[in-house]
């Protein structure tokens, strides 16, 4: 057998195997894995002339261009890809902790985790829940230590965002009495709209499983190896101001001694890899991990109404048990790459956070950036201009933004205000600026992990063969060591 034979045999392999996972099928899901295809038979003929090594080194460079592009959008960013299959594990870190310090991101580094929060709520749940310490399809009035009298709904469906609930005013409205929050926290009311992103429902489980929180902080993080992960703010932290969760609710909470569900953990970006990693080793059941995946409804839109109850359109279901899955209108609505398998999930953070995470295919992608930083007491403007050869930036067709690009990112009290001026200094449209401009960074790191991926099995193929006897274990796993895992 040639090296083109062994070359082209893991191509088809690797190209089937992602097909025969994938969860939808769905026009978009279909042409991101034929452009997939597309961006791994190109490989392929590099792989028939080069040496895996070199090639290995080449993809690595090409990531690095990628996570540059993201680093034009804040301070500071650190972001990990892993294939828990392949035992391929490649970090990047890039700039500082905040606009007027020379901290670098780092490994150790501390983000403010945002909403990612609720994923670790929803683990705490469902390991409790395994354990028989926690009941999660208990309803929430009928909690021995419940203050949610009116809630007949059981905490799995709030955590599945089945319902909307409607507060009597914002919890964190300026002014507040302590007397108002207590009131308008502890008599939510379930509005007529379904699936809708809500704080809320976190905050409640929370609170209802305070009974076992050193029992999650203890055993289970510890379980998890997520040493840094808190919600005390010690160490070299960034994407938070003034040494403080950034989250408003979050802050109020704390100030009433309430541990906040929704927001206000602080971890680095390997302590996110490390939750995949007890994903694929056990940590939850396999019926758990399918609570987690699971929709509060098998439809894939929900009706949406005004306030006297009338029907004003649909909006698309995204949400599992607090993260997203996948759904057929892909990137625009969710955050989960289309063509993913059906144990794919992802979550993200306000604070420019973001996790993805492919049990079956063996994918984790992790980003977390630092759009508010720990000085954003006033207003912080940077000005990046897109280089030559940008792939990863793209406008809201899909399109990458041409080389003299202009991105302002101003930040003003912890928001973030982006805008994008053509090189002849016409603003151009780009919807929902952040978000769209960190999707092309996503799928630079999906197509990265598929790279990586062919180029190690290739290499395998090979030192098997009489065509190379090299040994390359160490090389394509980032000095990590994956235990079980491997």
């Amino acid at each position: 057998m040639t090296k083109k034979d062994i070359v082209l045999r893991e191509l088809y392999k690797l190209i089937k195997e992602i097909i025969d996972n994938k969860a939808l099928d769905t026009p978009i899901a279909d042409a991101t894995l034929r452009a997939a295809a597309t961006e791994l038979e190109k490989l392929a003929i590099r792989l028939i002339e080069k040496d895996p090594e070199e090639v290995f080194t080449e993809i690595i460079d090409e990531y690095h261009e990628a996570v540059d592009a993201e680093a034009l959008l804040s301070p500071g960013i650190a972001t990990i890809i892993q294939d828990s299959k392949e035992c391929i594990y490649l970090p990047v870190y890039k700039g500082n902790i905040g606009f007027d310090t020379h901290t670098h991101i780092s490994q150790d580094t501390r983000f403010d985790l945002a909403s990612i929060t609720k994923l670790f709520t929803v683990l705490e749940a469902l390991k409790l829940n395994q354990d028989g310490l926690f009941d999660i399809n208990q309803m929430v009035d009928e909690y021995e230590a419940s203050y949610f009298k009116k809630l007949h709904v059981t905490v799995a469906d709030l955590l599945r965002f089945k319902y909307e609930l409607q507060t009597k005013g914002r919890l964190d409205e300026a002014n507040i009495t302590s007397q108002q929050f207590f009131r308008r926290l502890f008599r939510p009311q379930i509005g007529p709209n379904t699936h809708i992103y809500s704080d809320i429902p976190f905050i409640i489980a929370k609170m209802l499983m305070a009974n076992n929180e050193m029992k999650f902080f203890s055993d289970y993080l510890g379980e998890l190896g997520l040493l840094s992960v808190g919600y005390d703010t010690n160490g070299t932290i960034t994407g938070g101001y003034d040494h403080r969760v950034a989250d408003p609710k979050a802050r109020l909470l704390q100030d009433y001694s309430i541990t906040p569900g929704h927001a206000g953990l602080f971890g680095t970006a390997d302590d996110l890899i490390k939750v995949f990693d007890g994903l694929n080793n056990g940590f939850l059941t396999q019926e758990s991990l399918d609570m987690l995946l699971s929709p509060g409804t098998t439809e894939r839109y929900a009706p949406t109404y005004d306030k006297e109850g009338r029907q004003t359109g649909q909006k698309p279901i995204v949400r599992g048990m607090g993260v997203y899955i996948e759904h057929p209108d892909g990137l625009k609505v969710g955050e989960v790459i289309p063509g993913s398998s059906k144990q794919a999930f992802a979550i993200t953070g306000y604070t420019g956070g973001y996790a993805g995470y492919d049990l079956q295919n063996g994918f984790a992608s992790v980003i977390l950036a630092n759009p508010i930083s720990i000085e954003a007491t006033a207003a912080k403007v940077m000005v990046s201009r897109v280089p030559e050869g940008n792939k990863t930036l793209l406008d809201k067709n899909g399109v990458p933004f041409e080389e003299g690009t202009t991105i302002v990112s101003n930040y003003v009290e912890g928001k973030k205000n982006i805008t994008v001026l053509s090189p002849d200094g016409f603003e151009l449209e780009v919807k929902r600026p952040y978000t769209n401009l960190m999707n092309g960074v996503k799928m630079a790191q999906f197509y990265t992990l598929l790279k990586l991926r062919l180029t190690k099995r290739v290499a395998k193929a090979l030192a098997k063969s009489d065509l190379m006897v090299e040994h390359i274990d160490d090389m394509y796993s980032g000095g990590k060591d994956f235990g079980r895992g491997r």
